[in-house]
């Protein structure tokens, strides 16, 4: 996100009625001073005046700056969670599913890999933002998967013994592991991604289905 094509935060248009505009453009400008200097480096005047607002308002809205960078992080995974709607509830099979469940996060986090690096180097060395970003995650996305395969349960087409809860967690371990590790971390390239994703969903597959069923065609919106 370097350089000058990064300084793009969108300058809200002042009025009473413009506070959601103006905490958006603060979490927009700080995902990007964060991404490029570092969270510690990083200072409330540079996100403010990239905001085109004033300082006072990160502490307004955010209460600092470690307020702001949760939100950022929170306004990453809200974005992730509702790309995810369309994919539990499509049509195909429940290996389609999950290998989209696996891979949908892939550009989102190569997008925001610098910001990513920022925000997990942060909650090391912070247990209480670490907390904090276990409980969005939790909150924003494991549970929405959860939700989706247990209604894909209830139809049969996962064996009622399964935990989608844990099942949940599964997949977005392997997708995080997949799309931040592997690629953004290790260095690898798509296709070794693409391959691992593809085994990873057959393998989960084989665990989940009911017995006698090799490939469930799940009828969005027929269940």
């Amino acid at each position: 996100m370097a350089g000058a094509a990064t300084r793009t935060a969108v300058i809200p248009e002042r009025g009473k009625h413009d506070k959601e505009g103006r905490r958006l453009a603060l979490i927009e400008a700080a995902v990007e001073v964060f991404a490029e200097q570092g969270f510690d480096a990083a200072t409330t005047r540079e996100v403010a005046a990239r905001a085109g607002c004033s300082e006072g308002l990160i502490h307004r809205y955010f209460g600092g700056k470690r307020g702001l960078l949760l939100a950022a992080i929170e306004e990453k995974h809200a974005a992730l969670a509702a790309g995810l709607t369309e994919l539990v509830g499509a049509a195909g099979t429940i290996e389609e599913k999950i290998l989209e469940l696996i891979s949908r996060p892939l550009e989102v986090m190569w997008e925001a890999r610098a910001f990513m690096r920022v925000a997990i180097a942060q909650s090391i060395v912070d247990p209480e933002m670490g907390r904090n970003i276990g409980k969005l995650v939790t909150g924003l996305r494991v549970a929405f998967m959860a939700e989706r395969l247990a209604a894909h349960q209830r139809a049969g087409k996962i064996r009622p013994e399964v935990d989608v809860r844990a099942l949940a967690e599964l997949i977005s371990g392997v997708s995080f592991s997949l799309g931040f590790m592997e690629q953004v971390v290790f260095g690898e390239g798509r296709a070794t991604f693409d391959r691992l994703a593809r085994e990873s969903a057959r393998i989960i597959c084989r665990g989940i289905l009911p017995p006698g069923e090799a490939a469930l065609q799940v009828e969005g919106g027929t269940e």
